[in-house]
């Protein structure tokens, strides 16, 4: 008989301690600590292109691929986006800046595409050191 209520007693203050543990927190917060900035990332990477115009095609191309923010360094030519990675990655970001007529270092973008851009937005192809950055074409 006091083994039962023993084991009865333990069972009590078991339970007892579960309801007020599982009140302190809220629902939906059981084991999904995950906070938002752990699966935020940070990538620079080449996109060749000259001007002002190009720097917002390239820029909207990378956020409407779901990055959070993109700043594409006209002299330096670097990319560096800021993005969730259970969003998108870096190669769905390069994809969508090649898409949009821009050479960058995982993709090359279609003759066609890169054809179709504004004359001053026609940058150097080959990725050459000290190619023209100017926009004197109209």
């Amino acid at each position: 008989m006091k083994k039962h209520l023993f084991i009865f007693t333990f069972l009590l203050v078991l339970v007892s301690l579960h309801s007020s543990l599982a009140a302190q927190k809220p629902a939906g917060m059981v084991k999904k600590q995950a906070t938002t900035s752990s699966l935020e990332q940070t990538a620079s990477f080449k996109v060749l292109g000259n001007c002002g115009m190009c720097q917002k095609t390239i820029q909207n191309a990378a956020v409407s691929a779901g990055a959070l923010s993109a700043d594409w360094n006209m002299e330096t030519d670097l990319l560096t986006v800021r993005f969730n990675t259970a969003k998108t990655s870096v190669d769905a970001i390069q994809k969508a800046v090649a898409l949009a007529g821009y050479d960058n270092a995982g993709y090359k973008a279609e003759d066609a595409t890169y054809n179709n851009l504004h004359g001053c937005c026609k940058y150097d192809r080959t990725g050459a050191a000290g190619g023209t950055k100017s926009c004197t074409e109209n």
